[in-house]
């Protein structure tokens, strides 16, 4: 099978990245293509703030995670799944910067 398929044009990861997708609009109060090269690769276009890019970009990653976790189920991951995981990412994020420190 094609991965690029199973990852964004399926209806269930379109379905999961729609979500993501919704939840990053309401989290920055701004508009963001629901794009592969956003969603899959974290290239984020031209015209976003630091803050906004390093918030979007970790949301990303976790939900690439969660999502790659749940690669052979038949369900997509839960909104606890995904919450969790951002959580998670974040605390270990907290870490390495105090560790740089």
């Amino acid at each position: 099978p094609d991965t690029y398929r199973m990852w964004w044009t399926c209806m269930k990861a379109r379905k999961y990245w729609t979500k993501i997708h919704t939840w990053l609009e309401k989290m920055i109060k701004q508009y963001i293509d629901l794009k592969p090269e956003i969603f899959l690769l974290g290239i984020m276009p031209e015209g976003y703030d630091k803050e906004t890019i390093y918030l979007v970009l970790h949301v990303l990653t976790a939900a690439r995670i969660v999502f790659a976790q749940y690669w052979k189920f038949e369900n997509t991951p839960s909104d606890e799944n995904i919450i969790h995981k951002i959580l998670d990412c974040a605390e270990l994020d907290k870490l390495t910067l105090k560790i740089k420190d």
